[in-house]
């Protein structure tokens, strides 16, 4: 028995290690750290998006009552609790952005200096361009991790929570809407994925670029008489430009191709609705709380997916960083192993 317990500890250990050397592991665990040592700001902004969230759908609500009610005339303080729910919402929510960048500038400030003068300590004889590449690609580390960790806490928790809620609303008028309104979140999550990963070679290749682009832009400055220096950072420059455009009409494509699945399925949704209105009782109420409730999961979603476009941005941000890391200090793994 003992036997197997080392030989399960050193598998675990060597997973472990493997693990380690993955930049894309690092910049997880990287994260995660981040939101364990920040945990009472964590669990503060998660408590406030909760009510959020539900916030954001009292106005729906209210206005279904409010048109249900119109008929009959008979609406009491409908109108003025309207009014008193869509001045509630924002107020929460730009006090929720408040708590979250407070958290954001800790992070940054603490994750910026960490990195740079770790790159600073294995740093020997750099000239001023490779110093200069070298604390970019060191600052895009650091912006992907603060920024992931922002992005996942602000943009992940407010949508589960709200196609959650929505979901169980439209449960609540006939399993067939709910279950078919979820179901349809399915494709345009895995259209985020697809598209992530087509998007990665350029990604490197922008990170790669913006780093070079500094070193050359300082070598330029400092030996302002090299033709060759100057030469240089305009090739780097043009490279930039064309990189840049490349991922920008790219990702507004893929964009509007998630945005119109949503825009589908929160139609299917209506239709099923309009199919099943008299065999489940929906009111011109219900159809306006259904139409609000999908348009909310449809703009969050699509919020969450440019999130998501953005951490794995800053994920690729960090793969150069430890991948250069690597490449200037060959003997870092080894030791990393050896501890």
């Amino acid at each position: 028995m003992s036997g197997l317990r080392r030989r399960v500890a050193r598998v675990v250990r060597r997973v472990r290690w493997e693990l380690s050397l993955n930049p894309i592991w690092q910049f997880i665990g990287a994260i995660l750290r981040l939101i364990w040592e920040y945990r009472w700001y964590s669990l503060a902004i998660f408590v406030v998006t909760i009510f959020q969230e539900f916030a954001a759908l009292w106005p729906v609500n209210l206005l279904g009552d409010f048109i249900d009610r119109l008929e009959s005339g008979k609406l009491g303080y409908m109108v003025w609790l309207l009014l008193a729910a869509s001045l509630f919402y924002p107020g929460l929510l730009r006090a929720n952005v408040v708590l979250r960048h407070k958290m954001f500038y800790e992070t940054d400030f603490k994750k910026r200096v960490e990195l740079v003068l770790r790159v600073s300590e294995r740093a020997q004889n750099t000239d001023p361009e490779s110093a200069g590449a070298a604390y970019t690609r060191a600052v895009n580390a650091v912006s992907g991790i603060t920024n992931a960790t922002y992005h996942i806490l602000g943009s992940f928790t407010p949508v589960i929570i709200k196609s959650t809620i929505v979901a169980g609303r439209l449960l609540g008028y006939g399993q067939v809407l709910g279950v078919t309104y979820l179901s349809s979140l399915i494709i345009p999550a895995a259209m985020t994925i697809l598209f992530n990963n087509k998007l990665r070679v350029l990604r490197d290749s922008q990170y790669s670029v913006v780093g070079a682009m500094s070193g050359a832009g300082i070598k330029a400055i400092s030996e302002h008489g090299n033709q060759e220096a100057r030469r240089h950072f305009v090739e780097i420059m043009r490279e930039r430009k064309e990189i840049l455009l490349a991922l920008l009409v790219r990702g507004q494509l893929f964009l509007y191709a998630r945005q119109a699945v949503l825009v589908l399925s929160q139609f299917l949704v209506v239709f099923l609705a309009l199919s099943m209105r008299d065999e489940i009782g929906l009111t011109p109420g219900d159809f306006a709380k259904i139409i609000g409730y999908t348009t909310q999961v449809a703009g969050a979603f699509i919020g969450a997916a440019s999130c998501l476009d953005a951490i794995i941005s800053y994920s690729r941000a960090y793969h150069v960083y430890a991948t250069d890391g690597r490449v200037a200090n060959p003997r870092a793994d080894g030791k990393t192993c050896a501890r």
